[in-house]
C-alpha cells in the first residue's frame, strides 16, 4: 500500500484512472486500487533490491519466459539497429537488465534525471551496466540515441509518458486523450531499425517478457505513435493491476494543444 499511504491525491488518482479507462467499475474499485497498490510496490522493492544491485545474470534468472527473443536475434544477425520500448509495466528494469544479459550488445537507453541528488545516483549507478549506458532525457541524451542507431546498437525509450514539450500528440488511449511524446515514433522510423515494444508481466516466482516487433506502415509521426500505443493498450489488458496507474497520464499539460 506504498503508493497510496504516502499521497492522497496519488489515490484519487489512481481511482479516477482505473475508473474512467473502464480497467474497472465503481463495484470492483476497492479491490483493485489494492492490488495495483500491491503491484506497485513489488516494482519499487524489486527495482531497488534486485534490478539496481544485483547483477545482469541474476536479473536474467528471474525471467521465466521470454516470447519473440528470437526476432530480436534475427534482426541482430542482419546487422539491424534495435529501439526497445518498454512501457511502465511490471518491471521494465528487470527486463532491461535481462535482455542485456541475453543479448550482449551495447545498449543506450533515456532516463529522467531526478531532483534528488541521492537517488539520481542511485538510479543512474543502479541502471549502468557494462554494456548499459543510461543518457538524460535531454537534447544531449536525444544525440546519443541517434549515435547509436547509427552505429548499429541498440535503444532504449519509455513510449508512454506524457510529453513535457511542444513536441507531442493527442491519441487515444482506453478511450481516453494522451498527450504522447513523439520521440518513440520518431527513432521507430530511423532508417532500416527494428522497433519492439517489451512487455514483462509478473507471475508466480518470476516474469514473462515478451518482445513484440512492431513495424511502422507510414512516415506519419500522429499515425505511428498511435499504433504504438495501440500495441502498449493490448499489453496492459494482460496484465492491468501491473500497470502503473498512479501516474497522471491523462492530464492536458499548459504547451498541448486544445483538444
Amino acid at each position: 500500500m506504498i503508493s497510496l499511504r504516502l499521497s492522497t491525491k496519488t489515490a484519487n488518482r489512481l481511482r479516477n484512472n482505473l475508473l474512467i479507462t473502464g480497467i474497472c467499475d465503481e463495484s470492483e474499485i476497492d479491490k483493485y486500487i489494492i492490488q495495483v497498490a500491491e503491484e506497485f510496490g513489488k516494482t519499487i522493492l524489486e527495482t531497488i533490491c534486485i534490478a539496481w544491485f544485483r547483477d545482469k545474470k541474476h536479473n536474467a534468472s528471474l525471467v521465466l519466459e521470454s516470447h519473440g527473443l528470437d526476432m530480436v536475434e534475427s534482426c541482430i544477425q542482419e546487422g539491424r539497429p534495435i529501439l526497445f520500448l518498454t512501457p511502465h509495466i511490471g518491471n521494465f528494469e528487470i527486463a532491461l537488465k535481462a535482455t542485456a544479459y541475453k543479448l550482449k550488445n551495447n545498449f543506450t537507453v533515456l532516463y529522467k534525471p531526478s531532483k534528488d541528488e541521492w537517488f539520481h545516483s542511485l538510479m543512474l549507478n543502479g541502471r549502468s551496466e557494462d554494456n548499459i549506458k543510461p543518457v538524460p532525457t535531454n537534447s544531449r541524451g536525444v544525440l546519443a540515441l541517434v549515435k547509436a542507431l547509427k552505429k548499429r546498437e541498440f535503444i532504449g525509450i519509455l513510449p508512454d509518458s506524457v510529453a513535457s514539450g511542444g513536441d507531442g500528440v493527442w491519441v487515444n488511449f482506453f478511450k481516453q486523450k494522451v498527450f504522447a511524446t513523439t520521440l518513440a515514433a520518431k527513432m521507430s522510423s530511423f532508417e532500416n531499425v527494428a522497433t519492439f515494444v517489451v512487455g514483462s508481466r509478473r507471475v508466480k516466482d518470476g516474469f514473462v517478457v515478451d518482445y513484440i516487433p512492431y513495424l511502422p506502415k507510414t512516415s506519419d509521426i500522429n499515425t505511428i505513435t498511435q499504433e504504438i500505443y495501440t500495441v502498449i493498450e493490448n499489453i496492459v489488458v494482460e496484465a492491468k493491476t501491473q500497470y502503473f496507474w498512479s501516474y497522471d497520464r491523462f492530464r492536458a499539460p499548459d504547451h498541448a494543444p486544445k483538444l
